[in-house]
């Protein structure tokens, strides 16, 4: 290898100073690495890289989790025998972790080696460096000389082995290492230094002793500050140490400093701690754990900004993990309780929000007498119109969460398959579902098994990376939940099974087998992996558990609660399982019987450490026979399950976080608690004679749950998402998207031309990213944008460009509800994946992908931008922070709608004053990571409706739950966007012009914006499509004329919405030409029924037949221009650009 690729071009007759500079010195390498991590895990075999689970929220002291996790894997660490012994060791990590005794042992040593200039490192030796840890390349960077290259690694080799060693040792190891750094002098002289922050003479001058515990606590936390300083300063010494280690120096300071070091100086004199202390401890010791979290975080920030370092991704992302209490949520079990009191705004805000000229199901509670269920509503969805000022919903915070959790596996997916297809282009798949139903099953099992395939040739390291990554999103997800009170789910997250991967029975699975077996023998299968049970239950009990199981999961009303018997099965706790046990309608006697039995354990099924759970051994076999064949076969309850990878994690985390949702805005800690809820509001409705809507409101609560839970919706409860008849239903939706979508990227200058209008002109521009890297990005298969405001944004789980990599095609979901379908392994399976990545594909070219995102990023960016301006302008005019009724009153109403009311925006105001990163004068970053957890979630929450408006997309409460079919949409189809808009752009306009007496002119601005954008894109579509046409300049003359723009700029824009149509419709009997026909990007009829695409297929589809009969056998006939188009209508692609203009050539060739 030569010089030039490693950088090291040196002339030393160009050195003005006696100090050689390396190139290597100049771009970081051989500096220490600049990471502050976060959890312990020294005690882990770095040569295994494993971590420890993450326990949070629950956690008593960090010194706990090392206590916790020893009892699994010190067994293991006590087989290797050390050749230290702990004296040994203990003065090996003085040398080590003791900056005093480190810095005397490398203080005074000469360089030793002079720089040999001729020295230029061979491939040999950097595929040497490859075979140490990453921590230990840097210090090779350092050779002066082959020789001294040697002599390095000679010192990492020795090092190595020390660490080896005293790792050895177990908890002797760990220990000589705690003591090396807790009795280090320079963190006595750190820590004398630190009583003005509450260090060891404050405990003497406060009287209270709940203060002192809340100081004990802050001491903790700058105690561990301090001995990262002094880790770092070790690291700096010592070019061997590994960075990590700095994990274990934090963990040393809190032990000392809270509250074992609190306990040690409340009494200095008798080492006592009286009994009333301990008391308040406890009592304060939830309250004491989330102050010290939000401490340290501050603490560590203030370290890591001062001595120049980075903190661990990782870390930062689990503080965002970190739920603070949520203000908006309602008491079910409470009428009476001040929290269920529906808000009452202003006149306009409550006449737009229960106007009957609105549909949607939010207007529909927002009408209910029931105060509530209006409640409900405020609680759970947002108003598509006047926006929900009491703050975050269910539906808002659940989508988020979604993105934050899933959004790093979901994005690397594609990564991942590709690596899978290009190591295994030998192997013969039958078709592309096979051989994505082979990656998917293949994950499941690395993920549950790692170690079986240490030496496989089939996995890749990407596979391996996104099988990391579902472990985090699993870890994430239940973090999560833990912390909403949902029930039972905080002891699930304390027990973490390692590997762990849902065990979710296959709806299809269970349906062959009932068809190939009957439904008898598939009871024996679960009957015998269940047998434990049977001998405590009795045969009568028994048998109708086993029956209850198999018919519930085989029914279609299951569909979208699959985590529940997965829970179930693999270990939960007495709440989750007598939920699940509830809804095998059995009697209470009966699942006590059962809780009883599972709580006593059977034989070996459950150890003193396990949770509880049903005790089945999902791969106990047994034969039995297929009534169609014959033939015995071998069939387990694990046999029955779904192995598809992106499947489960999607289903356990839209199930699991539409718990926690419940939990956290409705206080609905269990199943019950909600069916409760639902049976009080309707027989308190039917109680009412004057209230006639009361089943309608309960089915439009049923609808919101059903799409928060990844449950079907109740209008299909008896159907089954996998039916011939639904699948045909949507094949249809999706065929029409690959026929009429090739164009719909030009739709989105009427959304783009808003983004820059709500943002300003002068924002635009200083907010705008480079269109080309966007699609760069797209084609990559992976987006992660170096703009620090994007990810910021984009970790608080705010849409900015995530959309098209959180649906991937495989983990295919039932349209706008979210509910992840089963494979049936018929046909159709395969037809619905090929589907799934054409309509991926028409949404690249036809630029719906790219202008989405393009847009989303110039909402997101250009807000942040101008809210940081406008602020920051107004703080240094008024000098204050509370700067909302400064603000023009068009913008109060606007932040009203994103949940900012007065003391939400000057919360944010403040927030963003002290934390803006500027530079040069420009605005470089949000800074939310230094924000208070209260003040991060108002603001993205606000940005996640601002963009979600802005850039149009829909949630359950903006549709009549009649659209929430597979039936009804495909009624609706291509009209979701226009019946949104109702709500979210026109609607919302007026609503914010009758609040300003109509003089609020970013309002018509808006308007204009929406129209001009819509005409210029058009405009472009045009003249592209005239290509290929021999009248184009009659084409164009019509397509471009005045009239027929203004018509299209009103069509095409965002807040039109249903006008257009209705205007036709009204007109359709009376004229030929309709005012907006065939104005729409798909070229169908605005008219409201000859522009259903279904409608449209099945008309061009009888045309073209009979016209193609006459062709054959009428010789006279002649397709006209008309008909030759409607024909190349049928054809998926026909009007993607290029395509169109062949298509063009085509019918002016075969048609009159």
């Amino acid at each position: 290898m030569s010089s030039e690729n490693l950088n090291i071009n040196v002339n030393p007759l160009e050195e003005k100073s006696d100090k050689i500079e390396f190139t290597v010195d100049k771009m970081g390498l051989s500096n220490p690495a600049k990471t502050i991590p976060t959890d312990v895990d020294y005690f882990i075999r770095k040569k295994k890289e494993k971590k420890f689970p993450k326990i949070k929220k629950d956690r008593k002291l960090e010194f706990q989790r090392i206590q916790d996790y020893s009892e699994t894997e010190i067994i293991e660490q006590e087989k290797l025998d050390s050749e230290f012994g702990f004296k040994e060791a203990l003065s090996k990590a003085f040398e080590i972790d003791n900056l005093f005794v480190s810095g005397i042992n490398n203080f005074g040593k000469e360089d030793g080696y002079a720089i040999d200039f001729d020295f230029v490192p061979t491939k040999e030796l950097v595929d040497r460096i490859d075979q140490y840890p990453n921590y230990m390349r840097d210090a090779f960077y350092d050779a002066r000389s082959e020789e001294h290259f040697y002599d390095i690694e000679k010192q990492v080799q020795e090092r190595l082995k020390t660490e080896e060693e005293i790792s050895k040792l177990g908890w002797k190891g760990f220990g000589a290492r705690m003591i090396a750094a807790v009795a280090d002098p320079a963190a006595i002289a750190l820590s004398i230094a630190t009583i003005p922050f509450g260090g060891y003479g404050a405990y003497a001058t406060v009287p209270s002793k709940v203060m002192r515990l809340k100081r004990a606590l802050k001491f903790g936390a700058i105690v561990g500050a301090e001995n990262m300083v002094i880790e770092a300063g070790l690291v700096g010494l010592d070019k061997y140490k590994n960075p990590i280690d700095i994990k274990y120096a934090a963990l040393a300071g809190f032990t000392l400093g809270s509250p074992a070091g609190w306990i040690g100086r409340v009494n200095a004199k008798t080492n006592a701690v009286p009994e009333d202390i301990v008391k308040s401890y406890k009592k304060l010791d939830v309250a004491a754990e989330k102050y010290k979290q939000t401490l340290e975080l501050q603490e560590i920030q203030e370290f890591a900004t001062k001595h120049n370092l980075d903190l661990n991704p990782d870390f930062i992302k689990n503080k965002r993990m970190i739920l603070n209490d949520e203000a908006n949520s309602m008491n079910p079990k409470v009428v009476d309780d001040p929290r269920n009191a529906p808000g009452v705004g202003t006149y306009w805000e409550e006449a737009f929000k229960k106007t009957h000229f609105r549909f949607d199901i939010a207007s529909q509670l927002n009408r209910s007498p029931d105060p509530i269920i209006k409640r409900f509503r405020e609680t759970f969805v947002n108003d598509p119109v006047v926006g929900n000022t009491r703050g975050d919903t269910a539906i808002d915070w659940k989508n988020r969460t979604q993105y934050q959790t899933m959004y790093d596996y979901m994005n690397y997916r594609d990564i991942a398959l590709r690596s899978f297809k290009n190591a295994n282009r030998g192997v013969s798949f039958k078709s592309q579902f096979d051989i994505e139903e082979r990656f998917e099953s293949l994950m499941s099992d690395l993920k549950e098994f790692p170690d079986r395939f240490d030496a496989s040739d089939e996995i890749t390291t990407e596979m391996k990376k996104l099988s990391s990554l579902a472990a985090k999103a699993f870890d994430d997800t239940l973090d999560v939940v833990a912390q909403t009170g949902r029930e039972g789910w905080d002891e699930i997250a304390g027990r973490r099974v390692p590997n762990y991967i849902p065990h979710v029975h296959s709806p299809s699975k269970v349906m062959r087998a009932i068809d190939d077996y009957g439904q008898d023998q598939v009871e024996l299968v679960f009957a015998n992996a269940l047998r434990d049970m049977k001998g405590d239950l009795g045969d009568k009990l028994f048998t109708r558990m086993i029956k209850r199981i198999v018919a519930k999961i085989s029914n279609a009303k299951y569909y979208g609660q699959e985590s529940d018997l997965a829970r179930a099965f693999q270990g939960s706790n007495t709440a989750v399982i007598r939920e699940f046990l509830e809804g095998l309608d059995l009697t209470q006697e009966q699942i006590q019987i059962i809780l009883n039995k599972i709580q006593k354990g059977s034989g070996n099924t459950l150890d003193p450490n396990a949770r509880t759970r049903l005790p089945i051994q999902l791969n106990e076999r047994i034969d039995i026979k297929n009534i169609k064949t014959g033939t015995i076969d071998s069939l387990s309850v694990k046999d029955l399950t779904d192995r598809n990878l992106t499947r489960l994690l999607k289903r356990y985390n839209q199930q699991v976080l539409g718990a926690a949702a419940m939990a956290r805005f409705g206080n609905f800690k269990n199943n019950q608690e909600y069916l409760d809820f639902l049976k009080e509001v309707k027989e308190r409705g039917e109680a009412n004679p004057k209230y006639k809507n009361i089943y309608r409101d309960v089915e439009n609560i049923e609808v919101v749950v059903s799409s928060l839970t990844g449950k079907q919706s109740p209008l299909e409860r008896n159907g089954d998402p996998n039916g011939f008849m639904r699948r045909m239903a949507r094949l249809a939706q999706d065929y029409n998207f690959l026929r009429l979508f090739g164009q719909v990227g030009f739709a989105q200058g009427a959304e783009l031309y808003q983004a820059v209008s709500e943002v300003g002109l002068k924002t635009f521009f200083q907010a705008n990213p480079a269109f080309k890297d966007i699609m760069n990005k797209l084609r990559a298969g992976e987006v992660k944008f170096d703009d620090e405001i994007l990810e910021e944004l984009r970790s608080q789980g705010v849409p900015v460009g995530l959309d098209k990599f959180m649906h991937s095609p495989v983990g295919r979901l039932d349209n706008e509800l979210d509910i992840p379908l089963d494979s049936t392994g018929s046909r159709l399976d395969s037809v619905e994946l090929a589907s799934a990545k054409a309509k991926r594909f028409v949404s690249d070219i036809s630029f719906l992908n790219p202008m989405t995102m393009y847009s989303q990023i110039i909402a997101g960016r250009g807000l942040a931008l101008k809210i940081s301006n406008n602020v920051n302008e107004l703080i240094k005019k008024h000098k204050t922070t509370k700067v909302f009724d400064k603000l023009s009153k068009g913008d109060q109403v606007r932040y009203k709608y994103f949940g900012w009311n007065e003391k939400e925006f000057n919360l944010i105001a403040d927030q963003i004053s002290k934390h803006s990163v500027y530079k040069d004068g420009k605005y470089q970053g949000i800074g939310l990571d230094s924000w208070t957890p209260d003040a991060r979630s108002h603001y993205s929450v606000g940005m996640q409706r601002f963009i979600d408006r802005v850039v149009q997309r829909n949630d359950v409460g903006v549709m009549n739950r009649w659209f929430t079919s597979d039936y009804a949409r495909i009624l609706t189809q291509f009209r979701t966007f226009t019946l949104g808009s109702y709500t979210k752009q026109l609607m919302n306009r007026l609503y914010v012009l009758a609040e300003t007496r109509g003089k609020d002119y970013h309002t018509y601005s808006a308007f204009m914006a929406s129209m001009v954008g819509a005409v210029q894109f058009y405009a472009v579509q045009s003249y592209i499509n005239s290509f290929g046409r021999s009248d184009q300049k009659q084409y164009l003359d019509k397509r471009l004329s005045p009239e027929n723009l203004a018509k299209i700029g009103f069509l095409r824009s965002s807040w039109s919405s249903l006008i257009p149509g209705a205007i036709d419709t009204a007109l359709y009997p009376f004229l030929d030409d309709l005012p907006f026909s065939y104005g729409r990007n798909t070229e169908l009829s605005s008219q409201f029924l000859s522009g259903i695409p279904t409608v449209n297929l099945i008309q061009s589809t009888f045309d073209t037949t009979r016209n193609l009969k006459k062709l054959a056998f009428d010789p006279t006939y002649q397709a006209s221009k008309r008909d030759v188009q409607q024909g190349l209508s049928l054809i998926a692609l026909q009007n993607a650009l290029i395509i169109k203009n062949i298509n063009n050539i085509i019918v002016d060739e075969l048609g009159e």
